[in-house]
């Protein structure tokens, strides 16, 4: 299995190499710059999970590269990497900065819908996003968005494919989804601070030309992906459209933030009652050691602490309800708090510990009956 996840990723690097050298060789003479891209995730957990015998699961997580060329307005960002063994592209994405305060990008990335999922996983405190934010957003998608940011506010729209790039073919979803976010922002404690306040709204269509009656789904691993089985899981028979949004508050100073979000989500059905489920988290930090955070004022999300070596305690509050007994369908309800600890040796490498206890109901996927107590690790390397 190593031998098969090495081989595939010196072929991933051998492709962009070529790719990069292909490109460089076309603009010799222009202000071409050329970024290569790297990480890795190794992570390992500790859990009882309700069984008789305390289990141990490790993981190399992410294993990706890519590279970034910015050729005057224009910038390209390439990322691939291992996903079940067999490669595939991450972010494919074509931007075109219009002017100071305007870019478009096209291709295969997140839509901007939620600040916890649009976190870098570099500077993400916690090993993955909230099990609340994992149930309303989606992976990525193929299609474009407009961003619009000033000093004050950061607005942005966008229209998708209801697939990524990798599943565009016989297997896509002949569906396209609209979404957009806004904030309104202001630095009330100096340069280094901020206090943020905003939504996002996301509309699908229906799927069209399918053989049998659509079916929607909801689902989120939780609070680790090695058990590799959902812990919410819910089928939306006769799936119509969907409407889901939230609203999200981020407050950032010189040793302390504060970032929450709350979710809804109205899946309509051609028959019988719309599904309707909702949830949100609550996370602090405070830095032990090191000052300030980053932050990207073109997509509006918080970052790692702006010290090179730095040590970061969080805390998090997570609900999610995905039961609807008016339409009868029950995928589970689940509440955590967890504990965290990063420490940053510095912008490329980083050493993060999670505490997680997790209480689940009856409609939760069975492998998770029984509250649990979960610890986890995770070493990474970024460049």
């Amino acid at each position: 299995m190593m031998y098969s996840v090495f081989l595939g990723s010196r072929r991933i690097s051998v492709c962009l190499l070529s790719c990069a050298f292909l490109v460089s060789n076309l603009w010799a003479d222009n202000p071409l710059k050329i970024k290569f891209r790297t990480r890795a995730l190794l992570d390992a957990c500790v859990s009882g999970y309700g069984k008789e015998d305390v289990q141990g699961y490790y993981r190399l997580d992410d294993l990706r590269v890519g590279f970034q060329a910015t050729y005057k307005d224009f910038t390209a960002k390439v990322d691939a990497g291992l996903e079940g063994g067999k490669c595939a592209v991450k972010d494919l994405l074509l931007s075109y900065r219009v002017n100071e305060c305007n870019t478009l990008i096209l291709g295969n990335g997140y839509e901007p819908f939620s600040m916890d999922k649009l976190i870098s996983t570099a500077s993400r405190s916690f090993l993955q996003p909230a099990a609340s934010t994992l149930a309303y957003t989606n992976s990525r998608k193929f299609g474009a968005t407009w961003h619009a940011h000033h000093p004050r506010y950061y607005l942005a729209t966008g229209i998708y494919t209801h697939n990524d790039v990798n599943k565009l073919g016989k297997n896509q979803k002949n569906a396209f989804v609209s979404t957009s976010r806004g904030v309104g922002r202001f630095q009330p404690w100096g340069q280094h601070s901020l206090f943020q306040v905003g939504g996002a709204f996301s509309f699908r269509t229906r799927e069209k030309n399918t053989a049998e009656p659509p079916v929607g789904s909801l689902s989120s691993d939780g609070i680790t992906t090695l058990f590799d089985i959902p812990m919410l899981e819910a089928s939306v028979p006769n799936m119509g459209t969907e409407v889901k949004g939230l609203v999200e508050l981020l407050c950032l100073g010189t040793r302390f933030m504060v970032q929450a979000e709350y979710y809804w989500d109205r899946m309509n059905r051609t028959m019988g009652n719309a599904y309707r489920t909702h949830g949100g988290y609550v996370l602090g930090g405070f830095l032990l050691t090191g000052n300030h955070f980053e932050y990207d004022s073109k997509t509006a999300v918080p970052g790692r602490p702006l010290s090179p070596r730095a040590l970061l305690l969080t805390a998090r509050l997570d609900y999610a309800d995905a039961n609807d007994s008016q339409a009868g369908i029950y995928g589970g309800s689940v509440r955590d708090v967890s504990l965290g600890l990063s420490y940053y040796l510095n912008k490329y490498i980083g050493f993060k510990l999670n505490a997680s206890y997790v209480w689940v109901d009856e409609h939760c996927n069975d492998f998770y009956q029984g509250n649990f107590f979960l610890a986890q690790m995770r070493v990474q390397y970024i460049f």
